[in-house]
């Protein structure tokens, strides 16, 4: 009854509130409980009252590393991005969930992709020991050679798959055959129904300059191969002039070397507000500099990189940061 009633939540939410509707299914996704849309919404609550505090932490994005074997024409971790490249240590990762106070949701991954960290599987399971929900996202390159079996006992909650549109645009913006990301994909969801492996797999494409054209028919073309499918506007230089939600949305992002960020449009990490070394994840998300960022961001004061964040403006979805 609670998770049918937390679906009806969503549902609402969604049509409703957000009045966003391809919502429905990510929100369902995420807030699975009636606890957990309970704490979403008193999150929402301290948002819409311009509190300098919010109300929990729910999520932890930990990047185990930001070194990737491809280079997306959107990315900027193979592009431009200027701090070092490294992987996470096992024991910080840990420290940090141990220290997290109860999360819902773990994203082993950030910037980068997480399956060529050496301990990803292990790191995994860790995560989910803590009785949370993990969230993996992955180019699939590297779902093979048993890899995927691995991954499905891991422990990992759902498993989203990195595509962008048809074969000419995912092949220009990646550098690999669609045919190859696709046949990852069947592989994983046979290997997942062999075991009985009680894992959701999903699809995401980025919508830009270059993948818009194949959008439309993107949905159809995943419909019944995925469990969902979901698309993101790409990043974009732009001005922004409201208040972002992400300071409020209950989550923080923690860098391979433990800076602790508020965004995950924070490649570079130019908005962190400490280091989880020092400070548990808790004090950082109400500690002096994260309401400072609050306070700035209700009084109009923006930092330069949340000044200038946007999304790129498509039809076909709905920007994240609203």
């Amino acid at each position: 009854m609670s998770r049918w009633l937390a679906r009806q939540a969503a549902r609402l939410a969604a049509r409703r509130y957000l009045r966003k509707p391809e919502l429905e299914e990510f929100l369902a996704a995420r807030f699975p409980t009636l606890r957990s849309i309970l704490r979403a919404f008193l999150n929402e609550l301290c948002y819409r009252l311009g509190l300098a505090r919010g109300f929990r932490l729910t999520q932890a994005n930990l990047e185990v590393t930001n070194t990737c074997n491809l280079a997306c024409t959107f990315c900027p971790v193979n592009q431009d991005m200027a701090r070092p490249k490294g992987f996470m240590d096992p024991a910080l990762f840990r420290s940090v969930l141990e220290r997290a106070g109860g999360l819902e949701w773990v994203l082993p991954f950030q910037w980068g992709e997480p399956l060529l960290h050496p301990q990803i599987f292990e790191l995994i399971a860790d995560a989910r020991a803590t009785g949370a929900g993990v969230l993996l996202t992955t180019n699939a390159t590297l779902l093979k050679n048993g890899a995927a079996e691995r991954l499905l006992r891991s422990g990992v909650t759902r498993v989203t798959v990195s595509v962008d549109g048809d074969a000419g645009t995912h092949e220009a913006v990646r550098g690999v055959p669609l045919e190859k990301t696709r046949a990852a994909v069947e592989r994983l969801r046979e290997e997942r129904d062999r075991i009985g492996a009680p894992v959701a797999i999903d699809v995401s494409m980025v919508v830009g300059g270059s993948t818009e054209k194949a959008a439309p028919l993107f949905r159809k073309s995943w419909q019944g191969r995925a469990d969902r499918v979901q698309m993101i506007p790409e990043l974009a230089e732009g001005e922004r002039r409201t208040p972002c939600r992400e300071l409020w949305r209950g989550a923080l992002v923690v860098l391979w070397d433990g800076r602790v960020t508020v965004c995950c449009a924070d490649s570079e990490g130019e908005l962190a507000v400490g280091n989880a070394r020092d400070a548990s994840l808790p004090e950082l998300w109400n500690g002096p500099r994260m309401r400072e960022l609050r306070r700035a961001h209700r009084e109009g004061r923006l930092p330069e990189r949340c000044r200038n964040c946007s999304e790129y403006a498509t039809p076909f979805v709905n920007p994240r940061f609203g």
